[in-house]
């Protein structure tokens, strides 16, 4: 069993208004989507697999191209 001192709290806090992002547009967001942006939801995990392959796609594109680009230069 975890020792903790007779005053500390046994839950996890949860700060809500670190998740929050602030934007100059933030009540433009609000009427338009519904509320502001929070940070959990601008996570790569959470969206859906066929957006996933899209953006992977055009990175590997980016960076196949860079290097393409690095090499033909070269020659």
């Amino acid at each position: 069993m975890k020792k903790i001192h007779e005053t500390q709290s046994t839950e996890e806090f949860h700060d809500v208004e670190k998740e929050k992002i602030y934007t100059p547009i933030e009540d433009l967001q609000r009427i338009t989507a519904g509320g502001v942006f929070k940070r959990n939801h601008l996570k790569a995990k959470t969206l859906p697999k066929g957006i996933k392959w899209i953006g992977y796609l055009l990175a590997g594109f980016i960076v196949v191209s860079g290097v393409l680009i690095f090499v033909l230069n070269l020659l």
